[in-house]
């Protein structure tokens, strides 16, 4: 726009002097070549613009280009600079990288072949071998979702292989020879019979060979069970070790005694009640009123027998003592057993650990049976000491108990023997006599 405006005022000046100094006849010639000069050089300025303009756009398209261009080289540049970081990595570090992904290696190569020891394959091989034999397992235990019955070779009891049909749940395996049923596992390549089964097993397999549905009952302990060895109580005692025998002599006590003492307390009378004036009657006839025997009866006897309240009272007293005596003697015999018992379990079991630390130490813990006398010794004492306490701690409270109950009901009849104030069987008059001493007991106070 500034190269027009330029352009219009120098054709004007250029006018204006030819005006001024041409003559007035060569005016129009001049103004119209002027004018086609004009336009020559505007068509001249649009060409040059239009041109600019596409240049300009080529010139962005070029630049676009270029800006692409310098980005892809920033990527390569950074994938070629951390390829490079990474060749200048130190040895240490390629040496911990390498370490960890062998490690994680061991580690998977490890539960690889704890899986297939678990499954009865004992042999390493490679790596792509352990991987086929974990492939075959997976295999098999699709085929255990839908068992069915194959054909194979089985070893009988008597040592003859003979075919038979062999039905598969899992890790239990059955077969069928000549409707006779069997357990059977595999041991070294071959089909071997671990017991007979019932005939109702064999009715079972029949029908299910035929297509039809039956129960068929099986051992979970995949005949572990059977391995378990028959104790009877005397080896069961006998593994307690020295031990167990004071525990045992402490239980023999306490049944003896208990025994005792259960038939004595069952076999007391029991204690009759009276009012006072009954009871009062009672000793002016100067009869018996129980079993002579009973311990009722022996205080109604020191009653009568009193010479004065004083007297009576301290010979109730006694005699109270006597009979409470008698009720409870031995019983802390039971007590004592209760508490013992434990002791001697706890004995027996520190004993039993010392014994299983010395095997260890000797032979070391890989073999279970050097360390399972010691166990059983340890376990078998506290079983022992607990089993004769609880009982005798049962027993002795039961027991005292009763003594306990026994013995108040004598002391109540005592009490309401020493509240008679008249006079005794003889004749004597008590009443003063026992005021008196009442009050020569409280005057020097």
């Amino acid at each position: 726009m500034k190269t027009k405006q330029t352009i219009k005022q120098f054709s004007v000046s250029c006018l204006a002097a030819l005006m001024l100094s041409a003559p007035a006849t060569y005016a129009s010639d001049i103004e119209a070549d002027l004018q086609k000069r004009i336009s020559a050089a505007q068509a001249s300025l649009n060409k040059t613009e239009q041109s600019i303009s596409r240049d300009r756009a080529e010139l962005a398209r070029n630049i676009g280009q270029l800006e692409r261009s310098v980005r892809e080289l920033d990527k390569q540049t950074a994938a070629a600079r951390r390829l490079e970081d990474e060749r200048n990595l130190s040895l240490s570090a390629l040496e911990e990288r390498l370490a960890k992904w062998t490690n994680q290696r061991n580690y998977q190569s490890n539960l690889v072949q704890q899986f297939l020891r678990q499954q009865g394959n004992t042999e390493p091989g490679t790596f792509a071998e352990q991987l086929s034999a974990i492939n075959s397992i997976a295999s098999a235990s699709e085929r255990w979702l839908e068992p069915d019955f194959t054909p194979i070779e089985l070893a009988l009891p008597d040592g003859t292989v003979t075919d038979a049909q062999k039905l598969s749940l899992g890790p239990v395996h059955w077969a069928l020879h000549n409707s006779r049923a069997f357990s059977i596992a595999e041991t070294g390549g071959e089909w071997q019979v671990v017991k007979a089964s019932e005939v109702s097993v064999a009715d079972a397999l029949e029908q299910l060979r035929e297509g039809k549905e039956s129960p068929l009952a099986f051992d979970p302990s995949l005949s572990q069970f059977d391995q378990i060895p028959d104790e009877s109580l005397l080896d069961h005692l006998q593994k307690g070790g020295i031990w167990a025998l004071p525990i045992l002599l402490f239980a023999l006590i306490a049944l003896v005694i208990g025994i005792i003492k259960a038939v004595q307390l069952l076999r007391l009378p029991a204690v009759v009640s009276y009012t006072p004036a009954a009871l009062r009657n009672a000793l002016k006839k100067n009869e018996p009123l129980f079993d002579r025997e009973s311990m009722q009866q022996r205080l109604f006897e020191t009653a009568q027998i009193s010479g004065s309240a004083r007297e009576r009272d301290d010979q109730l007293f006694l005699q109270l003592q006597q009979d409470r005596l008698i009720l409870e003697k031995r019983l802390t015999a039971i007590a004592i057993t209760a508490s013992v018992a434990p002791l001697l379990g706890l004995l027996g079991t520190v004993s039993g650990m010392i014994e299983t630390f010395r095997m260890m130490t000797l032979f070391g813990s890989g073999n279970p049976e050097v360390v399972s006398g010691g166990i059983s010794q340890a376990l078998i004492t506290t079983e022992l000491g607990l089993v004769v306490a609880i009982p005798a701690l049962v027993v002795h409270s039961l027991l005292s108990r009763r003594a306990r109950s026994y013995y108040l009901s004598l002391e109540n009849f005592a009490v309401l023997l020493s509240q008679d104030e008249g006079k005794n069987p003889s004749g004597k008059d008590t009443t003063s006599r026992s005021q008196t001493t009442a009050t020569n007991e409280v005057a020097p106070a």
